[in-house]
């Protein structure tokens, strides 16, 4: 299984050093749903901004200060402790009762902060994925780069995109739960509950998705059409469909205006309905050989198949320098993209990780 740091860079690798997430106020991120409030129903849409507090903190702090059912509450995604983050909740809430106040929600850690920013009433639970995406405002400090090589390659990525790598946060520190679900899965420990049973199969098929992508890197077809069978996914869309030789002219054309992407495998059990050409699939049965037992364990674990773009495009992508060493980089993202992976390919930082942490 590669690595992260040996995952193979699509533009040459990074051209400088940054200091990324020094602090809370150097990583924001803006999650985006894509609905508003139904305006009446047993539950409570709510939007809160919170500075070093985890998901999950932040909503037994709001169930504890609301006196409501922790349990009944509903998030679309994780947002990490080491950024100012704004997300979306659902909370339980009477039908007859008025609205909670909104504003700062009070807390023991004096360094965090929670504050309630809007809340309406909604008739679901919110779900995990039940999101558009998220859109980021990073802070790179001490930038050890030429700034116009720099802008070149921000250039670079915003035109072309970046591999759609899973970011280190997906496998734990230290790839921690990379390593103890390959464990388990070929007969060792078995995870300590349901939820830690998910977080290492996720890790598994996240890390055998990153090795075949490393290597459609590094022989270079992984944004191109190559006159072989292929599976691709229209973009923002997410509708699965194939191609081969005969389709490559206009493959190419809409490859190029960022309109389909390639995808590559999250294995599992074969999924009916999900297209697989014969030819591509002895290729990436060949590049995940040596993951044969492990994606045995995981279909008789009932994970099932699914396919990821190969490509990540950043939106609306803007960057600028604000002082000596000091640039502001924004861009949007989908919902499984990492913020990690649109940053590897311009600098390099000291252990990548908590600030930039995966949204989903």
């Amino acid at each position: 299984m590669t690595p992260w740091a040996a995952l193979s860079h699509a533009w040459g690798g990074s051209i400088g050093q940054a200091a990324v997430g020094r602090a809370p106020e150097d990583f924001l991120v803006s999650e985006q749903i894509g609905f508003a409030a139904d305006g009446e129903g047993p539950h409570l849409l709510v939007e809160i901004r919170k500075r070093r507090l985890s998901t999950a903190a932040a909503m037994t702090a709001l169930a504890d200060h609301w006196s409501v059912d922790r349990r009944g509450m509903g998030y679309a995604g994780r947002k990490d402790r080491g950024a100012v983050t704004r997300q979306w909740l659902t909370v339980p809430w009477p039908v007859n009762s008025a609205l909670p106040p909104a504003g700062p929600v009070p807390l023991r850690d004096a360094d965090a902060a929670l504050t309630v920013l809007s809340r309406r009433r909604h008739r679901r639970k919110l779900r995990v994925g039940a999101l558009t995406g998220n859109r980021f405002w990073l802070c790179l400090r001490d930038v050890d780069a030429d700034p116009r090589r720099l802008h070149q390659r921000f250039g670079c990525i915003a035109r072309a995109g970046v591999p759609n790598y899973f970011g280190p946060q997906r496998f734990g520190r230290g790839a921690e739960n990379l390593s103890r679900g390959l464990a388990w899965l070929r007969g060792g420990a078995p995870p300590h509950n349901r939820s830690d049973r998910g977080m290492l199969l996720s890790a598994v098929r996240s890390g055998c998705f990153n090795h075949l992508l490393s290597a459609r890197v590094a022989d270079g077809d992984w944004a191109q059409v190559r006159g072989i069978d292929e599976v691709f996914v229209l973009d923002g869309r997410g509708s699965l469909f194939t191609a081969s030789d005969g389709d490559q002219p206009g493959l190419e054309h809409r490859l190029a205006g960022l309109r389909i992407h390639g995808t590559g495998p999250l294995p599992g059990r074969p999924r009916a309905g999900l297209p697989m050409p014969p030819t591509l699939a002895a290729r990436e049965a060949g590049w995940l050989a040596a993951m044969d037992d492990v994606i045995a364990a995981m279909a008789e674990k009932g994970v099932e198949a699914g396919r990821r773009a190969l490509r990540l495009v950043p939106a609306a992508m803007t960057w600028w320098p604000v002082a000596e060493g000091t640039w502001w980089l924004g861009f949007g993202l989908p919902a499984g993209g990492f913020a990690t992976t649109v940053l590897r390919e311009a600098v390099d930082w000291p252990e990548p990780g908590s600030a930039a942490q995966e949204h989903v």
